[in-house]
């Protein structure tokens, strides 16, 4: 039921994706259009007695009232199809009547006013929909559309790894099994169909494997049972695999690599795929000291976690109608995950860092926590946030991709002889180009060009960068390292040492206690 309460608290707040305001009711088919829009996207309130540009309350009368509902009842029959169920309420706000109309998400996507128009939210307006793209991941999204579910041509059972649908059974039937005295070793040792009459005594593999959907009708395996258990999933889909190429500098165009993902180490299933990926990655970050023992275990400098979830991540809810593979890319400064398909209808990159997961392969999803090592509770993305903070999002939607990159801390090395002194340690900056977009913005401020001549600093990369950091400071006082490593997309290290070059030659201070403090440029400088 909606409240007073909640209605004094969203108008203030203005028109957003899932709040549209009205004076009044328009005609039948401009509300039926709102529908459309609201039932496309994340589903919706409107308000109708609240000027949309003023944010006024305007009440209705009961007539007004009466003559509302009967019409949005039938916008919503007449002019959405399919056809919708929408709720109707009526809130007295300080003796003003508005009539509060909620809109579902739809569950039967794309909805079409009856011009058979595509509309969804953008922001607080609304768009058409022409996209082919963006019409399949809406399909996805509420399960008509399924790649995963789809059966392959010309699989059968001799296509499975027995080894590997041993181990699936094992983890998916435990209780089961172990009942039945097959556990440990004893489960490779076991007959496959042994094993399954331990499970169900009226099943046969092929059976037991159309039950749970990794087989159709006809004996053919589904997508998901080829990615999970096939011996070689690239004979019937060759780009449904991982690259992984790890590059010399910051960029892909460079010549150089220094380590390439062979094909053969990953030819097979996902789990194959996974674990050639989580090698990869082993062998091409560096292990750092963390104890003070000289025989102490190196720890790998970006915890493994990261790696774990975000590559689970794109097997599992990659677009697997888009025929291309993972790209898995070690730069010196970060590395790069591009899953094939942009993100899941009413996933952002923000919402899924508060652990909000729409699977698009549902199948794939509910089996792979049997092989692949996650949870299935769409948590993933918020561990490796909590276990590692340096993680960028990006739903590119004009290249169909979903691209994660994990930020590095710089490598510390020379800086043309130019001494810092930080902490009583001379420490050297790396003098080589980071060519990565948008993190070197060069200010041609030529009053910020005089006030940093007394910076006794002949590197131009790294006085280019303190240039960054003073400008972004003076644009924004009280600001935080928190929001300036989000600016210039460097490390926390790597700021901190910045941070400390100006205050040390007093272009900044910081003031202020460290909860509502920040940094500032000082006076006479700015």
């Amino acid at each position: 039921m909606i409240t007073v309460e909640n209605i004094k608290h969203l108008i203030p707040q203005g028109e957003t994706t899932t709040v549209q305001f009205k004076l009044r009711s328009e005609e039948a088919y401009k509300m039926g259009v709102e529908m459309v829009a609201f039932s496309n996207t994340q589903g919706g309130m409107l308000i109708i007695g609240v000027n949309d540009k003023t944010g006024v309350i305007s009440g209705l009368s009961f007539e007004e009232i009466q003559q509302t509902n009967a019409l949005l009842v039938n916008a919503a029959s007449e002019n959405v199809k399919p056809a919708i169920v929408i709720t109707t309420e009526t809130v007295n706000i300080d003796g003003q009547n508005v009539l509060v109309a909620t809109i579902p998400k739809g569950k039967d996507k794309p909805y079409k006013d009856n011009k058979g128009i595509i509309w969804v939210k953008n922001g607080s307006d609304k768009r058409k929909v022409f996209s082919n793209n963006e019409l399949r991941v809406m399909m996805q999204s509420c399960g008509t559309l399924s790649a995963d579910s789809d059966s392959v041509a010309g699989t059968s059972y001799k296509d499975i790894s027995e080894p590997i649908l041993k181990n699936f059974l094992y983890k998916r039937y435990t209780e089961e099994l172990t009942n039945a005295g097959i556990f440990g070793h004893l489960i490779q040792s076991t007959d496959i169909e042994d094993i399954v009459q331990a499970i169900d005594a009226n099943f046969t593999i092929e059976k037991l494997l159309k039950n749970i959907s990794l087989m159709n009708e006809a004996g053919q395996l589904t997508l998901s049972g080829l990615l999970l258990l096939g011996k070689s999933i690239q004979r019937y889909k060759p780009v449904f695999t991982i690259k992984g190429v790890s590059f010399v500098g910051n960029s892909v165009a460079t010549t150089e690599f220094r380590d390439k993902l062979p094909n053969r180490e990953v030819e097979g299933n996902l789990l194959k795929q996974y674990e050639s990926s989580i090698s990869f990655i082993n062998r091409n970050l560096k292990a750092i000291q963390i104890e003070k023992e000289f025989n102490s275990t190196g720890q790998l400098e970006i915890p493994l976690e990261v790696f774990v979830e975000t590559l689970t991540n794109a097997f599992i809810h990659r677009d697997y109608y888009i025929n291309s593979p993972i790209r898995l890319f070690v730069f010196d400064n970060r590395i790069e995950i591009h899953s094939p398909g942009i993100l899941p209808d009413s996933v952002t990159e923000e919402t899924i860092k508060q652990g909000i997961s729409v699977p698009r392969n549902q199948l794939l999803f509910d089996n792979a926590k049997y092989l692949l090592p996650y949870t299935g509770i769409g948590s993933g993305i918020m561990r490796a946030m909590k276990s590692y903070d340096k993680i960028l999002f990006q739903n590119n939607i004009a290249i169909e991709e979903f691209v994660i990159t994990i930020l590095r801390d710089e490598t510390i090395e020379d800086m043309n002889n130019d001494t810092v002194n930080l902490n009583n340690d001379t420490v050297n900056l790396n003098n080589d180009t980071v060519n990565r977009e948008n993190d070197i913005v060069n200010q041609k401020s030529e009053r910020v060009r005089e006030i940093f001549e007394r910076v006794k600093i002949e590197n131009e990369r790294v006085k280019n960068e303190l240039i960054q950091v003073y400008s972004f400071i003076e644009q924004n006082p009280l600001v935080k390292i928190v929001q300036i490593e989000k600016f210039n997309k460097k490390s926390n290290i790597t700021n901190k040492r910045y941070l400390k070059i100006l205050k040390d030659n007093g272009l900044i201070e910081y003031t202020g206690s460290d909860k509502t403090g920040g940094y500032r440029v000082v006076a006479g400088n700015g």
